[in-house]
């Protein structure tokens, strides 16, 4: 037979009135005032909030999240099936080049900090993305004789010192 996991718990600080502590030592004695405050605490949040009703708001959430990343990952392999065999194979050494292509072709533009944090999570990896699109460009160079992403300074497009796809006729079907 199995032990019962019990729930962790913890310690909060609670301020009432002198009169109020009073009613729950009459009511509940000085030993019960920690079990009669959770109690009276757990069938408050009961009535408020069933339990029922809370594991379905918990599920909702977490199905949320999933959805938005299923339709994230979708959208960029929707937009991985758009490059062409020598894009995919010569010009990209692996996948974080092809999503990165991927993600320019989605979205047109955008700053080493977005692309850090759209592709690999932290934007403080913007070095990263920097020697990729570096890589990148001298790959298409060689490949196609022109750069494929160019670096604009200034605003375009509301984006400000972004990097732009360039050589689409390339690197698409």
């Amino acid at each position: 037979m199995s032990k019962k996991k019990k729930p962790e718990m913890f310690s909060i600080r609670l301020r009432i009135d002198k009169r109020l502590l009073d009613r729950i030592d009459q009511i509940a004695g000085e030993r019960g005032r920690q079990r009669y405050i959770h109690d009276a605490i757990v069938w408050r949040l009961d009535e408020e909030l069933p339990p029922v009703v809370y594991d379905l708001v918990q599920e909702v959430q977490e199905l949320r999240a999933r959805v938005e990343h299923l339709e994230s990952s979708s959208a960029t392999s929707f937009h991985l099936g758009e490059l062409n065999e020598k894009a995919r194979n010569e010009l990209c050494t692996d996948e974080l080049d092809r999503k990165l292509l991927a993600y320019f072709i989605k979205n047109e533009g955008a700053t080493t900090p977005e692309l850090a944090e759209g592709l690999l999570g932290n934007s403080d990896k913007r070095r990263t993305i920097l020697d990729r699109i570096d890589r990148l460009n001298n790959r298409g160079q060689k490949l196609f004789g022109t750069t494929v992403l160019e670096y604009k300074k200034g605003f375009v497009k509301n984006k400000r010192g972004a990097w732009w796809i360039t050589g689409l006729e390339h690197i698409i079907v």
